[in-house]
């Protein structure tokens, strides 16, 4: 690969894909390759990658188009790009791009959405509402490191689900209203 297998080239990597670390060793080492979003940065900031998905499309072996490329899916093609590059790989539905009402400059920032808590978020806030719960039992039932639990509970700590009240040692996690 032109970029190597050095730390070098796994920072150059993380600049050009904003991808982290431990994504970009994966993707060297052979065991995942990048998503779409980072594949298609890799394409645009690598010359060389963009050579081989050129000679690829290009190739003896391509198939021809056999219609031409109308400019109307050109042009949404570009604005699904743009649309995903701006929510940060996450495309943008189509009922916020075509809300006639949408300021972008009032948007929610830094807002979670309920949909992408994950299954043992959900459990939590379940034993949550239920009574005392920690890390410990997340940890106990679902066989994950107490780093993992933590930082389960830091998420919905931050989407506001959840909050601590009382002391750090005889204190407990509620649900929070709304």
């Amino acid at each position: 690969m032109a970029h190597g297998d050095s730390h070098r080239a796994i920072k150059q990597l993380m600049r050009q894909t904003e991808a982290s670390e431990r994504t970009v060793k994966h993707w060297l080492s052979g065991q995942h390759g990048p998503d779409t979003v980072y594949f298609l940065r890799l394409v645009v900031s690598s010359p060389v990658i963009r050579a081989f998905v050129l000679g690829l499309i290009e190739g003896p072996a391509a198939t021809p188009l056999t219609d031409p490329v109308d400019r109307i899916s050109l042009a949404r093609a570009r604005e699904a790009y743009v649309a995903g590059e701006a929510a940060g790989g996450r495309p943008a539905t189509g009922a916020q791009l075509n809300d006639p009402d949408r300021v972008p400059e009032r948007d929610p920032i830094n807002v979670p959405d309920r949909a992408e808590l994950n299954e043992r978020q959900r459990w939590f806030l379940d034993r949550v509402a239920d009574g005392r719960c920690g890390a410990n039992e997340i940890v106990a039932a679902w066989t994950v490191s107490l780093k993992t639990a933590r930082r389960d509970i830091a998420i919905l700590k931050a989407a506001d689900l959840i909050s601590y009240i009382g002391s750090r040692r005889k204190g407990r996690y509620r649900r929070t209203p709304g």
